[in-house]
């Protein structure tokens, strides 16, 4: 029977979850008024007392509740989809909140003839909301304004997808490497998506809020240490879709700027229902009740790194000499220098792991001493 396991990622978040879960469990009981099985999970990993206790008060209310101890996001949700025996998996992490309507439209569009088994489907659009607020817009993975050189730098996609359980299960989480310089598994997994022939696809007209809290510089705060890190692991095999997008940024750079997304009347309904379970959404709005002017996010225009990237695989495709080192190439760069230094650094990185997928050799500069400074596995990454 087609049914939705909708899973909630608990740490130990204690009471402060409880919006979280509220949201999950008005979704699911939306779903099931439009006659959708769904059930609401919690996997509650490595968890202190004030989140065991929270869990165990929506157990009595109907939840499920999955216990591990694998202290790591990724994990924790490859053990609930293991679980659990539902057809599809909608993922929320413990701070965020989705739209009363996300399961059924993620359903509907999942069930679609258009929709095939690999795909992986996230709302149109994510409102920030906590220290600071802005939009981040999702775009389909074989729409036009998709390019590979904005996601070698950004992530593109949310981990608050909806995916079919036999997929996941065939492409797990991997678990986030931050003593490697590895982070942000959704990253990765995204990436894994694409590299197996699947596809992110943009369910219409649909929203999560996501919570931003200041960055904690402690090691105790995951966020802090990922966003130290390099990124995600590379797939195994370079996209083809990859190899497209090298020959063609010679020409198009700069074309691809997506237009301001207008928030439907869906849309803000959904803002709406959700100020009544985090009143912090609605410092989104204006006086009046609307959709306020957000700031908009790196997948609707193009950035200085990702150009100084697009430059290194052109000059790489046109003009250095075949047997160019990587470090030749970006000595080469008449962009890289402009950028700070953390972009700077990552841009080298990204492109480092990349051309050693290919086979080039690293050879030596002072970019290179700098990103490899930054994150030591690099040359050495098989």
């Amino acid at each position: 029977m087609d049914s939705i396991a909708a899973i909630v990622n608990l740490h130990q978040e204690g009471g402060t979850a409880l919006p979280s879960i509220i949201s999950a469990w008005r979704a699911v009981e939306t779903a099931r008024r439009n006659h959708i099985d769904a059930e609401l999970v919690l996997i509650v990993d490595s968890p202190d007392a004030a989140t065991v206790k929270t869990a165990a008060r929506w157990h009595a209310r109907g939840a499920r509740v999955i216990s591990t101890n694998v202290a790591d996001l990724g994990a924790a949700r490859n053990t609930a989809a293991r679980e659990v025996q539902a057809t599809w998996l909608a993922f929320l992490d413990a701070d965020d909140l989705w739209g009363e309507d996300w399961l059924v439209a993620a359903h509907q569009m999942a069930t679609a003839s258009s929709a095939s088994e690999g795909d992986v489907f996230h709302p149109q659009v994510n409102i920030i909301f906590g220290d600071h607020h802005s939009l981040l817009h999702h775009i389909d993975s074989d729409g036009p304004e998709f390019r590979w050189s904005r996601f070698s730098l950004h992530n593109a996609w949310t981990a608050l997808s909806f995916v079919r359980r036999e997929h996941l299960l065939s492409l797990p989480y991997p678990r986030n490497d931050l003593a490697n310089g590895f982070g942000f598994e959704d990253w990765s997994w995204n990436m894994a998506v694409l590299d197996s022939g699947g596809r992110h696809r943009v369910v219409p007209d649909t929203c999560h809020f996501i919570k931003r809290s200041k960055i904690e510089t402690g090691d105790e705060s995951l966020l802090a240490r990922s966003q130290q890190s390099l990124r995600s692991r590379h797939p195994n095999v370079p996209s083809p879709k990859r190899t497209v997008d090298q020959l063609a940024v010679n020409a198009d750079v700069g074309t691809h700027d997506m237009a301001p997304v207008e928030l439907s009347g869906k849309i803000f309904n959904q803002i709406q229902l959700a100020t009544s379970i985090e009143p912090t959404v609605t410092k989104t709005l204006s006086s009046k009740g609307f959709p306020t002017s957000l700031p908009q996010n790196f997948n609707t225009h193009n950035t200085a790194p990702q150009i100084a990237l697009e430059e290194l695989w052109r000059m790489r495709d046109f003009d250095a000499p075949e047997d160019a080192t990587i470090g030749e190439i970006c000595d080469r760069s008449t962009l890289l220098t402009g950028l700070g230094t953390p972009d700077r650094v990552r841009v080298v990185a990204e492109f480092i792991l990349s051309e050693q997928q290919l086979g080039r050799t690293v050879g030596e500069s002072s970019l290179i001493s700098e990103a490899t400074a930054a994150f030591s596995q690099l040359t050495s990454a098989p």
